[in-house]
């Protein structure tokens, strides 16, 4: 039944907007049974495991594959390795939450009875992806149409996916009710997010700043005070468990077989081309990139490889195979046509601007090359033995095309007014002396037609690297990593300290390499690992567990800040003393012209969540400046800097009316977040209590 279909089709959609706040359930709506309650098949094809849970690779390929292809059809584009990776990521993560909050659903008893969803489906407001369908022009629900739909025995089973969608929702409405129970939005809250967002203030300030009174070596530390400070201040040096990683890394990267194997199959399909083949239906049959045949380009929106040899060539040539930054290519010139835009190539000769004597001596070299290259001598070559500008004088001082704008305008005033072939100089920029030489000036249009074809690591290349990083594997666990990489002449790397939080420095976000990290012991040899750009074998160089820093890691941070708060002790008298000098309405930057060492300075208009000129993020600044009345002036307060005391000049006023038109979407952006962050939290907190098997490297390299 027609009807019953578009009911169907339109559950995925309404379950998906349901579910933002459980974004992994979306997975439920693909129809995958990932829990492996359908098919308790053995662990010869499980992806991994939750818990009890098993993640089977028929599921997760299949929801790998649908990824893939939704990526590559919003793109338009192939999906490369490093993509692919970042994929099987994403899904592998979106699993594993979606086992954690399946097994919270059991553990808390969370079930919706049979009675519950006849309720639903058969009550008086059945649910409006379902009633939707029932509505006429006017928006008026069809009742008696819906019963009998209801009613129809060929509609069974499409009732059946329907209770089982409305099934699913109730329990995650449930489990949701649980979770955000104890939310609240507070009155106070809601009008600070608003006075953050629309109040302003107008400061000035003075800074005591303790260190322009006092150098370090002014202030005697005491080893016991070194100590009893780390003793009062435990919890600013608690750490979280770290590791760090060395690693041998083997690139993926084409080789130059790779590349010749590309040339000649780009090779070949010129050929065909040359035998009569239309190039158009080649380009769209064999191209990497999508091929548009409509737009005309203009200069400077090619790359210069590409730019230099399209508009060398004439209509219906074809040129190629070019071999660029992302591939090789083959372009024919299909049309071309004048634009409205001019644009001019040019080359120049840049001597560096210097000062004194040397200056006389380098305006004189300047002149001497305009003379030489106006007497015929090679531009390009006088440009790569005497030009001072290191981008260009490799490409013979070609700077290439550009339209108005494009260059420093004393240069393209030159430039512009030159003719071709011209050579004019010198002349100064802020860059330095330029001899210019223009070497082009049209405005045409080039439509075109490119096959691209990227060089990529072919099976047997990738097949080789993967080789020789097991092999460097087995010999590192028999002969020790550093000797093993020291006679294979191996590049021995190390990452920085990092934490469990999904990135590894140098490696980028990995779950397999993190998983190592935190799972294995100190010294640990890994088994080759899939990285972006290649593979690794890593080792285990340093563990640090969650704790306190012991006071001889952190001495020289116990130190300094014993040192700030010996200066702060010293100046405060200063600083008080000063203050009661002033009076309620005392000009506060004219009182401070009498003091030596300290910053007086305004702010200029803020708001809480801006950094005021001068004292920046500093929330003890920013939070006293909106506690002021216009005209007060605070009491002396520490903050990130020093000693400060506030002026407030001036405060917008919280504007009433406008909160009350934007309350009720303030009330629901505040309450949304802190759901977000109680799930996160949650979620966060099953992941590190679950014990998760990764066996992604048993099926993917």
């Amino acid at each position: 039944m027609p009807l019953m279909t578009q009911i169907r089709n339109n559950l995925t959609k309404a379950f998906a907007i349901f579910a933002a706040f459980f974004i992994v359930y979306i997975v439920l709506d693909w129809g995958m049974d990932i829990t492996g309650r359908k098919h308790n098949q053995g662990s010869a094809d499980v992806v991994g495991m939750v818990n009890d849970t098993k993640i089977n690779y028929r599921e997760f390929s299949e929801l790998l594959r649908q990824q893939t292809e939704n990526i590559r059809k919003q793109s338009g584009n192939e999906v490369d390795e490093e993509t692919e990776r970042q994929i099987r990521t994403q899904v592998w993560n979106g699993l594993v939450q979606q086992a954690l909050v399946e097994q919270e659903l059991e553990r808390l008893g969370i079930t919706v009875t049979d009675s519950e969803i006849r309720d639903i489906l058969l009550g008086p407001n059945p649910p409006e992806m379902v009633a939707s369908q029932f509505r006429d022009s006017t928006g008026v629900f069809n009742r008696a149409a819906y019963d009998r739909a209801v009613a129809d025995p060929q509609n069974r089973s499409a009732w059946i996916q329907l209770e089982d969608q409305i099934r699913r929702q109730r329990r995650i409405e449930k489990l949701q009710s649980a979770l955000f129970a104890a939310i609240r939005v507070s009155e106070g809250e809601l009008r600070q997010r608003f006075a953050d967002k629309t109040v302003t203030a107008d400061a000035e300030y003075v800074l005591f700043d303790p260190n322009r009174f006092f150098p370090d070596s002014a202030i005697q530390v005491a080893d016991a005070d070194i100590q009893k400070h780390y003793n009062e201040n435990q919890e600013d040096f608690k750490v979280r468990a770290a590791r760090k990683l060395k690693y041998v890394f083997f690139s993926l990267a084409p080789l130059a077989a790779d590349s010749a194997a590309v040339l000649a199959e780009m090779n070949r399909n010129v050929e065909q081309a040359k035998s009569g083949s239309d190039f158009t239906e080649l380009a769209k049959t064999y191209s990497e990139v999508p091929v548009n045949d409509t737009v005309y380009v203009k200069h400077g929106e090619l790359s210069k490889v590409k730019e230099t040899a399209v508009f060398a060539a004439k209509k219906g040539q074809i040129i190629g195979p070019l071999q660029d930054f992302d591939g090789y290519h083959l372009i024919k010139i299909i049309d071309e046509r004048k634009g409205k835009t001019e644009f001019v190539r040019a080359s120049h000769i840049l001597l560096n601007l210097v000062s004194g004597p040397d200056s006389v001596a380098k305006i004189q070299k300047a002149k001497d090359l305009l003379k030489k290259a106006k007497s015929g001598a090679n531009f390009s070559q006088l440009a790569r033995e005497n030009s001072e500008d290191f981008g260009s004088k490799v490409q013979d001082g070609d700077l290439g095309w550009t339209g108005k704008g494009g260059w420093v305008k004393p240069f393209e005033d030159a430039a512009w007014k030159a003719n071709v072939g011209d050579i004019v100089g010198p002349i100064r920029s802020q860059f330095g002396w330029h001899i210019i030489k223009v070497t082009g000036r049209e405005s045409r249009e080039l439509k075109l037609v490119a096959m691209t074809m990227r060089v990529k690591a072919s099976s047997q290349s990738a097949d080789a690297a993967y080789q020789r990083a097991q092999d460097f594997a087995v010999l590192a666990k028999d002969e020790g990593f550093e000797k093993s990489a020291e006679l294979s002449s191996y590049q021995v790397r190390e990452t920085p300290e990092f934490t469990k939080s999904g990135f590894v420095p140098g490696i980028g976000i990995n779950d397999a390499v993190q998983n190592f990290a935190f799972e294995k012991k100190l010294n640990t040899i890994s088994e080759p690992v899939n990285v972006s750009g290649g593979i690794a074998v890593f080792k285990v160089s340093a563990v640090r567990e969650e704790g306190v820093r012991p006071l001889e890691d952190v001495k020289m941070i116990v130190r300094s800040q014993v040192v700030r708060s010996k200066k702060l002790q010293k100046i405060r008298d200063q600083v008080d003393a000063f203050y009661k000098t002033l009076g309620p309405t005392s000009d506060l930057m004219a009182a401070a012209q009498s003091l030596q060492n300290v910053t007086a300075q305004k702010t200029g208009s803020f708001k809480a969540t801006d950094a005021p000129a001068g004292a920046g993020r500093d929330y003890a600044f920013i939070g006293t400046s909106f506690s002021l009345n216009a005209g007060q002036i605070s009491k002396p307060f520490e903050g990130s800097r020093g000693y400060y005391i506030i002026k407030l000049l001036s405060k917008t006023p919280f504007d009433s009316v406008q909160f009350t038109n934007e309350r009720a979407s303030l009330r629901d952006q505040i309450l949304q977040e802190k759901r977000n962050r109680v799930f996160s939290e949650w979620i966060n907190a099953l992941r590190e209590k679950a014990t998760i098997e990764d066996h992604r490297d048993k099926f993917y390299r």
